[in-house]
């Protein structure tokens, strides 16, 4: 499975994800920092994007919810600066859960979460 993480996502990040990943025996995830998703392969990719809308959700994160992929949004207030340090504590201490929901749903879904977030926020699942 491909987890693509945008380009908003640090890239120290990405690169600690894909090492962990290297460690997992046989490989299921592949880690991916891009703009650029797979989108013939939607069913068997998770995207994580920034999410600042104020209310619900995002038109980009509901578009690709609707293309098929399973997204993981990290919430952030429109006005905020990204404080990098905290958001890839909150990722890294949150991907054990992220690998469960990944791994218990066939379907779309769209989950969020926020800094110093203990658990992940079901929006939408097909």
């Amino acid at each position: 499975m491909k987890l693509y993480l945008d380009t908003n996502y640090p890239k120290n990040l990405a690169e600690a994800l894909q090492l962990i990943h290297k460690l997992e025996t046989p490989q299921n995830f592949e880690v991916i920092r891009t703009q650029q998703f797979d989108e013939n392969d939607a069913s068997n990719s998770v995207v994580f994007l920034f999410d600042r809308s104020k209310r619900g959700i995002d038109i980009i994160t509901e578009k690709h919810y609707k293309a098929g992929y399973k997204v993981i949004a990290f919430k952030l207030s429109s006005t905020a600066r990204i404080d990098f340090f905290q958001l890839s504590l909150t990722t890294l201490k949150l991907w054990p859960k992220i690998l469960n929901k990944i791994a218990e749903t066939n379907t779309p879904f769209i989950f969020t979460y926020s800094y110093n977030g203990k658990s992940l926020n079901k929006v939408k699942v097909a």
